[in-house]
């Protein structure tokens, strides 16, 4: 009974085709060979072909790939603060290698480094990143320079190249609730917000816990907001001058030698935890963000092609 219904279906769509084509008058200009293209969408340069040679125009689309951006802020040169040794050199690094082996292209980044790295010019950025954000889009956002808590209100900060010491300096920083309300209103798909300074799990306000769900059931469609913070409310390490912090070094090497055509950021959290909690003191902390948008989803590192073909190579 089910496959005398499909047949007759069949039929009726078969004998509605050739009944569009009949009506056509005989000195009519047969159809163009022409695909449609909708908005955000690819089109597909195809054509249905009939009997007689007339061409059957229609629509056939799918989804755009979104594109990956990257928001860098990185700074060795403080004029109040003491100075980091790899802060930029880091973020530099970081993003040679996203380029290299990810897909992620100059017009895309938004670099802020030393004395550009303002908190005028880091709420700019955001801004930036609002107008252009789509949901179909990525972000990761990496910030390298020294970080200040205060016990006394619960509060953390990043500190921008022109930060104060002393009383009310604070209001001289970038506090972190500022930086989450800027993630929750962006509207990109996934969001991996990864810091390598002094209290950054401070990020985490009081889910600076393990990971929860079961990863075999993330899904990429879903809206994430991921975070990974170098420690939690402590000091972490610079490294030796001219090298990587012990958390960038990780970070960057896991990126490095990384085979797998889809890498989650959840791997990657699980990762530079272990390395970095292995050869350090610090206690770098990596989870979602609440209460800023996340879904369930995961931010996604592609391997481009040429990238591929060269890790293939290697085997």
């Amino acid at each position: 009974m089910k496959m005398k219904k499909i047949f007759i279906l069949f039929f009726l769509v078969l004998l509605s085709n050739i009944t569009l084509f009949a009506q056509n008058n005989e000195g009519e200009k047969p159809k163009e060979n022409r695909a449609f293209k909708t908005s955000t969408l690819h089109n597909f340069d195809v054509s249905y072909l009939l009997g007689s040679g007339g061409v059957e125009e229609f629509d056939l689309t799918v989804s755009e790939s979104g594109k990956n951006y990257l928001m860098i802020i990185a700074i060795d040169k403080y004029k109040h603060w003491k100075s980091l040794a790899n802060a930029v050199k880091d973020a530099r690094d970081l993003k040679a290698v996203l380029k290299e082996k990810y897909g992620f292209i100059d017009e895309n980044i938004f670099e802020y480094l030393n004395e550009e790295a303002s908190p005028e010019n880091i709420r700019d950025a955001f801004e930036s990143l609002k107008a252009k954000a789509t949901p179909q889009d990525n972000l990761l956002i990496y910030y390298s320079g020294h970080g200040s808590y205060d016990p006394s209100f619960d509060l953390g900060y990043w500190v921008p190249s022109n930060g104060r010491l002393g009383g009310n300096a604070t209001s001289t920083y970038v506090p972190n609730d500022h930086i989450r309300n800027y993630v929750k209103a962006l509207d990109f798909r996934h969001i991996f917000l990864i810091a390598d300074a002094c209290f950054s799990g401070s990020l985490f306000a009081t889910e600076a816990g393990k990971r929860g769900g079961n990863e075999e059931e993330v899904k990429e469609s879903l809206k994430s907001r991921w975070g990974l913070s170098s420690g939690n409310l402590e000091e972490v390490s610079d490294g030796e001058k001219g090298k990587n912090s012990p958390f960038a070094t990780a970070l960057i090497n896991y990126l490095k030698s990384n085979l797998k055509d889809r890498l989650r950021a959840s791997e990657i959290i699980d990762y530079v935890k272990a390395q970095v909690t292995a050869n350090t003191q610090q206690t770098p902390i990596g989870n979602h963000l609440a209460g800023v948008g996340h879904e369930g989803g995961s931010f996604i590192f592609t391997l481009t092609g040429e990238a591929e073909a060269v890790e293939k190579k290697k085997k």
